[in-house]
Order: C-alpha cells, then structure tokens, then sequence
C-alpha cells in the first residue's frame, strides 16, 4: 500500500513539472498500472500462504512459550476435557507438531467432521501474548493471536495492540486428532 501511494505521489510531481504527463493515454497507463499492483496486494494479502512457523509464530519471535493449556470440547453432551501444563517437553511436542503444517488463508466456510473439537492455547512470558488455536476438522484451524508490538523513537514508545482471528486450510496433510488426545491425557491435573 505504501508502494502505491509513493508512485501517486511521484506521477502527481512529475506531471504537475512536465504536462505532456497530462495526457489521457498516458494517465490511463499510469491508472491501469496502479490497479494491477493494487490488486496483486489484495490478493496477496488475502490468499497468505506459508507454515505454521512463518505465519503464526513469526508474530512472537522475542517471546518464549512458557505454558500452554489443551481442551476437549464434546459436542454430544455438552462436556469439556481441560489440562494446563508449564511442562518445557509437552510444549515442544505441541509446537514442534504444529510447525509441520503448510497452511493457506482460508475465508470460507467449513463444517466440523467430528462431535467435539480440541482448543490449544500458548501463553508466553509477555503479559498479554497468547496464541489461541481451534481445531473443529481436521484440515482446517482457527487461529487467534493476541500480541503487543513497540515501535520506540528517540524517547518515545508506542504500543500496538493485535488481535487477529484468520482461518486456515492445512495443505500438507491432516491434524492427528489421536495425537491431541494423547497429549491430552499425558498432562497431569
């Protein structure tokens, strides 16, 4: 978006200097240019493409994941299964798995394939830094992402708060949901 404005602003400089710039044909060319690199962005942006790692993980390169909790939720009688572990080894496991995946943004809809679905949270030690997953089918998760950036100038710091909730489709293969439930009943209450 930046690269578009910078380009508006420099025809806008260059034809206001040299009026043969003016010129419709010119102008058109200039216009259609523009739309092109406006939408190679949108789709860019809309269509994210990459693994675990670099779309998820890369929001929390300064932080360390230092807990992590795993639910089960059943559909069927409305019952919840929930474990938290501080344990370095089950919070390895869980990320080392995760990292795995190939994933595309996905804006559709999708139904569940199961009766119940599994919600994996890692918290790290940054006070309000979390990651929060759902797995409803196992070739989609839900992914929301809670973090705070600082931008520091001179003396000044700035603080951006992101909360952002995106979909994705897993391209390489299926979530092992006997995986999770092993994780699962492998944390001790």
């Amino acid at each position: 978006m930046i690269l578009i404005s910078v380009i508006v602003i420099i025809y806008s400089i260059i034809s206001f200097k040299y009026p043969e710039f003016r010129m419709p044909k010119i102008r058109y060319t200039v216009a259609f240019f523009l739309c092109i690199l406006l939408a190679i962005h949108l789709y860019l942006d809309y269509f994210r493409i990459g693994s675990f790692n670099s779309l998820v993980l890369s929001n929390f390169h300064n932080s360390k994941i230092v807990s992590a909790m795993l639910a089960k939720n059943n559909d069927n009688d409305k019952s919840s299964i929930i474990k938290s572990t501080n344990d370095v080894k089950t919070i390895n496991d869980l990320v080392a798995y995760l990292k795995q995946f190939k994933l595309v943004q996905y804006n559709g809809k999708y139904t569940s394939t199961n009766n119940y679905s599994y919600d994996i949270v890692f918290y790290t030690n940054k006070k309000d830094e979390r990651i929060g997953i759902s797995v409803t089918n196992d070739k989609y998760i839900d992914v929301a992402v809670d973090t705070a950036k600082t931008y520091h100038l001179f003396f000044f710091n700035w603080y951006n708060n992101i909360n952002s909730y995106k979909s994705y489709k897993i391209v390489n293969g299926n979530i092992n949901l006997h995986f999770l439930d092993s994780v699962l009943h492998s944390i001790k209450d």
